[in-house]
């Protein structure tokens, strides 16, 4: 009865391990087929996003193709009744040619949406040549609601600066690295030039650097809302009369604090990209930012360019237009033909090939050898004949890359929330009321923001 009785239990263990054994291989069926489930619906949506890319792309050249004669055609049968016809349908066909680059940048961005903490701020800057090259042509025919027309451009000039400083902000690692990245540089950095010197103190490298360079373009937002609001309202009263330098008029003191402002914003970015152009090598940095410097200061000063010409008597009537729809009407005409060169400066500057895993990976090498185990520590020989790696060295932590592109919606919404914009405004507006702010907690609300930065979905 006893060897009946072991034999019974020893059977029962059996079957009971046997049991455990099918359901765990059970389980390990579900999760094989599960995983080739969503191989196989992720190469069904990527086949599907490459079809409606070559569709978007046939569908943009057949309709340059088509409207562009068009095009041609109603501008040479009004131009004698309607001048300004020519310019606009002109204009239109550059417009057409920089949305159809402008869409499959962007298209191609949100298709491969490996390192979304990055890439939401490119997607940001590429929308801008769109945005300038439609505005202007709608200004252009429309010129009479030109000054409401321009004010989506005049806020979104200031977002862009904003999310390019962002962006450099992330290619090294996010605020809270970054903080301990310009801790190690020299104090020369934080120094102002000639007589700058004289009415700005230096900055010391680490927070005190990233949070000035930050509050300077962030201040040009701001004045950008207030000036543009002003602008929309002051307009309709007669109070604005662009161009026209006198005390009676409010174009003269907007402009004036809005140039300051302005120039600011841009020697931040500069002292910033002085700073840190050496770390940031590995992504051609000069390129970007001179696409940028371009698009946004580069046209504002062409529209005073233009405005000064006007008083001056160098702009005559055309038709029926004066001498200021004039000087707008070439304005817009020009930022049309530039958004074309721009959108063509972007597909190299600005590409997606740049955020590819693979192209993470060469990076994350090249980084690895010349900055993480540099300074000598590598190759030196201890007692027992290993290789010593120093650590104590500051090293940039590898951008967040995903395995699999992000989904089409997850990425387009990722790009268009501000959410960070919106945290540091609350951050410096409560700082500005604390004269004397605690480093600790400082660095803590950086972590907080630097968490919030991420944005995972």
């Amino acid at each position: 009865a006893h060897l009946d009785y072991n034999g019974s239990s020893l059977g029962g263990g059996m079957s009971m391990g046997m049991g455990m054994g099918m359901n765990g291989q059970h389980a390990a069926e579900i999760a094989a087929e599960r995983s080739i489930r969503r191989r196989l619906d992720y190469r069904f949506s990527y086949k599907i996003m490459r079809v409606m890319g070559n569709i978007l792309a046939v569908v943009t050249t057949i309709a340059f193709l088509i409207l562009v004669p068009l095009i041609t055609y109603h501008a040479m049968i009004y131009e004698k009744a309607r001048p300004d016809f020519l310019a606009f349908y002109s204009a239109g066909a550059f417009v057409l040619i920089t949305l159809g680059m402008s869409m499959k940048q962007i298209y191609d961005h949100l298709t491969n949406w490996y390192m979304p903490d990055v890439q939401k701020y490119v997607v940001r800057i590429l929308w801008m040549v769109p945005i300038y090259a439609v505005q202007s042509w709608l200004s252009l025919r429309y010129h009479q609601a030109r000054i409401y027309i321009d004010t989506l451009r005049d806020l979104y000039e200031a977002y862009v600066i904003q999310s390019f400083l962002y962006y450099l902000m992330e290619l090294l690692g996010g605020e809270e690295y970054l903080v301990q990245l310009l801790q190690e540089k020299d104090a020369y950095y934080g120094n102002h030039p000639g007589f700058a010197k004289l009415v700005f103190p230096s900055w010391e490298m680490g927070y005190e650097f990233m949070s000035n360079c930050k509050h300077g373009v962030i201040q040009y937002v701001i004045a950008k809302i207030f000036a543009t609001l002003a602008t929309a309202s002051l307009e309709p009263l007669g109070m604005w009369n662009e161009g026209e330098l006198s005390f009676t008029n409010a174009y003269m003191y907007i402009s004036g604090l809005l140039n300051m402002s302005q120039m600011w914003a841009l020697y931040c970015l500069v002292k910033f990209y002085h700073a840190t152009h050496e770390d940031l090598h590995e992504w051609s940095p000069m390129g970007k930012f001179l696409c940028i410097k371009g698009v946004v200061f580069f046209t504002w000063w062409q529209g005073v360019v233009l405005a000064l010409a006007k008083n001056n008597g160098l702009m005559p009537d055309v038709g029926q237009w004066d001498k200021d729809d004039v000087a707008n009407g070439v304005q817009d005409y020009l930022i049309c033909v530039e958004m074309f060169c721009f959108a063509i400066a972007h597909s190299f500057t600005f590409t997606y090939k740049e955020y590819l895993p693979s192209r993470g990976n060469s990076r994350a090498i090249g980084r690895d050898l010349s900055h993480r185990y540099g300074g000598g520590s590598v190759g030196d020989d201890d007692r027992d004949g290993e290789i010593s790696l120093d650590y104590t060295e500051f090293r940039p932590p590898v951008i967040r890359t995903l395995n699999t592109p992000m989904g089409f919606r997850d990425a387009f919404w990722s790009s268009t929330v501000p959410n960070e914009t919106l945290n540091d405004i609350r951050r410096f507006r409560g700082s500005a009321l604390d004269e004397s702010p605690n480093r600790s907690s400082d660095m803590g609300m950086l972590r907080n923001v630097s968490m919030q930065h991420a944005e995972s979905v």
